[in-house]
């Protein structure tokens, strides 16, 4: 594919890049993605062909405020998506509420024809900024480097497309996750047995990088056999029907490895009505999920809070609009944990649609997750 050309202008030197951002990140916690700097056997993030790493120049876009910004957004389906859009509002209305004169959202309900229909409705509103997370990777490409091509500033968050011309992409390690699912599971089943792999919606960025990094992850463990795999699209009830099959075509199941709390408990919910013993699950922080480990005492390995990363990308934002440089590529850190510290993350007191850890202030989670 043709990649285009950056100038000069566009991107300061690694070392400047380097000298910069060292300090800062190191205070957050918050990384860039560094090919070749990661720890020593692990899988590299996949980023978009052509992309050097380091800060982006962004004085052509810098304006006064306040900013109109638009927001393609994939959709609230599930409980994830929703503290997506939580963490947007809160960095929009409250954080930089002064900064921002209007926030244009759609919801393409993971969609990409009707995603990209979004972009050209925002376009048409005379934005100063875009936020986008691409509902699928390939489709929504074009439509990206339309916006980019107007001057308009493009934050993917959490997926991406296949350009770089984007402006800054904030997202997770996804092959990283994948493959700490799947070191977990070697190391909880000592490299011997079978497991099945619940992931998310099938073209999504997200969910394919997840599905490599767990191959990558099982390739460690010779005597590990990936029995089944299916696209269950973050949904319990997907991911029911999923293990409803897995489980007639497999006797035994050693282990599950699911990209998410809310595919996990349809996993559970369907070996439970089968009278099939719970093996070891990997989840995250969904409330719903935590809930139904504690009463269950099940075992298992969550990583999280990542659905905060929309306020790092209205961070971002800010910083863009207000000229200064940013990094191309942002590393989102997530946190991990396993059943014996539940107790940190769960909330009995708020309903099953919230999720930890979060960057919300309390009052806002109370007013949107109190039971």
């Amino acid at each position: 594919m043709h990649m285009e050309k950056r100038q000069p202008s566009d991107q300061l030197s690694r070392r400047d890049f380097l000298r910069i951002t060292a300090g800062a990140l190191a205070a957050t916690g918050i990384s860039i993605f560094l090919p070749g700097c990661g720890p020593a056997g692990a899988p590299a993030v996949a980023t978009p062909a052509g992309v050097v790493a380091g800060m982006v120049d962004t004085s052509r876009f810098k304006k006064d405020p306040p900013w109109n910004v638009g927001r393609a957004g994939a959709g609230d389906v599930n409980a994830w998506m929703v503290m997506l859009s939580q963490h947007y509002e809160y960095g929009i209305k409250e954080k930089y509420k002064d900064l921002f004169a209007n926030y244009y959202v759609t919801a393409a309900n993971f969609d990409p024809s009707k995603q990209i229909s979004d972009v050209e409705d925002l376009l048409s509103k005379d934005i100063d900024l875009l936020f986008i997370e691409p509902a699928a990777e390939a489709p929504l490409t074009a439509v990206v480097e339309k916006a980019a091509d107007r001057g308009i500033p493009v934050v993917l968050v959490s997926t991406r497309v296949n350009t770089d011309k984007y402006t800054t992409w904030v997202s997770r390690n996804n092959v990283q996750v994948g493959f700490m699912y799947a070191d977990y599971m070697g190391r909880k089943l000592n490299g011997k047995g079978g497991v099945v792999l619940l992931m998310g919606f099938a073209g999504s960025s997200y969910a394919e990088d997840v599905l490599r990094g767990v191959r990558q992850g099982l390739s460690k463990y010779p005597e590990m056999k990936e029995l089944a795999m299916a696209n269950a699209n973050w949904s319990p009830t997907d991911a029911k029907k999923a293990m409803e099959a897995f489980i007639q075509a497999h006797p035994q199941i050693d282990g599950v490895i699911s990209d998410g709390g809310q595919m996990g408990l349809g996993a559970v919910d369907a070996l439970l009505d089968a009278k099939r013993p719970i093996p070891p699950i990997t989840a995250d922080g969904w409330n719903g999920w935590l809930r139904r480990a504690k009463e269950l005492n099940l075992e298992f390995f969550a990583v999280s809070g990542d659905q905060a990363m929309s306020l790092t990308a209205v961070d971002q934002a800010v910083k863009i609009l207000r000229g200064e440089p940013i990094a191309k590529n942002v590393e989102y850190p997530v946190v991990t944990f396993e059943q014996d510290q539940i107790d940190k993350y769960y909330r009995p007191d708020l309903n099953d649609q919230y999720w930890a850890p979060h960057q919300l202030p309390e009052e806002w989670v109370q007013r949107v997750y109190k039971a």
